[in-house]
């Protein structure tokens, strides 16, 4: 998630005194603490370190997994600096955008079971936004999931949505999916013709939430319960609102002070269907194996994922290293917090990195771990 005219507005107008400290009780994690026992653990232990020397996050957290080996993951430093608790293995993160793909998923699910297909028009599903979204008769499942729709993108567009989240953080993270839509997207024009240009906007995903939730019954948090979670026993992965101080703080610098930035990435994404995954190295790393050996979705419906316009697939990216590796994934960027889930099929490899300071990290190592 792209969102650097909105930290712009956050570090002018806000101090540190403005974080506030959370008294919640932390419910029990359930994966593995140590990977000492794993055949190449010297050997990826120097990967992190590798990454974590490269740039300046308060903790981070490196997790492999190729498919002729067991899953490692590692981790740097501390996860919360006011109470001085380490980052561990098994800290959840906000992934951020790496929830498109899960999103994505329960989409590509209801395509496989007849729900609608990839080219069902926005009006044949929510007949209603034919009076709220310009040529919604025109816009695809497709778009709304590749970013071809013409739908704006809030935290980059509109500044009533910059400044409530500034202002009044809660505000925003009071808001559903459609609560979202209808005071930031409806009646607005868009950015391009459908299917006509890409635009990045996390609004394509209020809008898929919508989508599955009507064809379903069920909540989106329930969808993916049913289809990624609980088969994968992903049992450190949610979505909806939780108060869980597990999961680590995010920051980033107002001047030359590191901050508390967590209160903001909270109000933009927790429960959000574009970025309000929770997860653990662990379990993205289950994930990740599952999509990509066709555990989850048919071969035909990966495919469709990988197609991509702009470098955006169904709910993922193509990815080229600096050294030409050619991999499939997520990243998540906000505030205070990157997240990354990558595939690379000629290695067989996924890898997950997740650093605690926002804005975008120096990513070489990706490159050491696949020579």
């Amino acid at each position: 998630m792209k969102i650097i005219l909105l930290s712009s507005f956050i570090f002018v107008g806000i101090s540190l005194s403005s974080c506030t400290k959370e008294e919640i009780p932390q419910p029990e994690l359930s994966c593995e603490e140590s990977y000492t026992s794993h055949p190449n653990n010297s050997l990826y232990a120097a990967f992190l370190d590798s990454y974590v020397s490269a740039n300046q996050a308060p903790g981070s957290i490196l997790g492999i997994k190729k498919w002729n080996e067991p899953a490692w993951v590692g981790s740097y430093g501390q996860s919360n600096i006011e109470t001085g608790t380490n980052m561990t293995p098994c800290t959840p993160f906000r992934t951020g955008s790496v929830t498109k793909m899960f999103t994505a998923v329960v989409v590509m699910k209801l395509v496989e079971e007849g729900k609608f297909t990839l080219e069902t028009t926005l009006t044949q599903l929510l007949p209603e936004m034919n009076e709220n979204i310009p040529q919604a008769g025109s816009i695809t499942v497709r778009q709304l999931l590749n970013h071809t729709s013409g739908l704006k993108q809030p935290t980059d567009d509109d500044v009533r949505y910059q400044t409530s989240l500034i202002n009044n953080p809660d505000d925003i993270g009071n808001m559903d999916a459609g609560e979202r839509l209808e005071n930031y997207i409806y009646d607005n024009e868009l950015k391009n013709q459908p299917g006509a240009g890409c635009y990045y906007s996390n609004a394509g995903y209020w809008m898929l939430q919508l989508i599955i939730e009507k064809k379903t019954g069920h909540s989106l948090q329930q969808n993916m319960e049913e289809i990624i979670f609980q088969p994968l026993l992903m049992h450190d992965t949610y979505l909806e609102k939780r108060d869980d101080t597990n999961v680590s703080r995010g920051y980033n610098f107002s001047g030359n002070k590191l901050m508390d930035v967590s209160q903001w990435d909270r109000a933009d994404s927790d429960g959000d269907p574009a970025a309000g995954i929770i997860s653990t190295a662990s379990d993205l790393l289950k994930f990740g194996e599952a999509l990509f050996t066709n555990q989850i979705l048919s071969e035909e419906s990966l495919a469709e994922m990988k197609i991509t316009i702009c470098d955006f697939g169904l709910g993922m990216e193509s990815w080229v290293t600096e050294e030409g590796n050619s991999g499939y994934g997520k990243n998540g960027s906000s505030l205070g917090v990157d997240a990354n889930l990558i595939y690379f099929p000629e290695n067989e490899t996924a890898i997950v990195i997740f650093s605690n300071f926002g804005g975008g990290n120096y990513k070489q190592v990706i490159d050491e771990i696949l020579e």
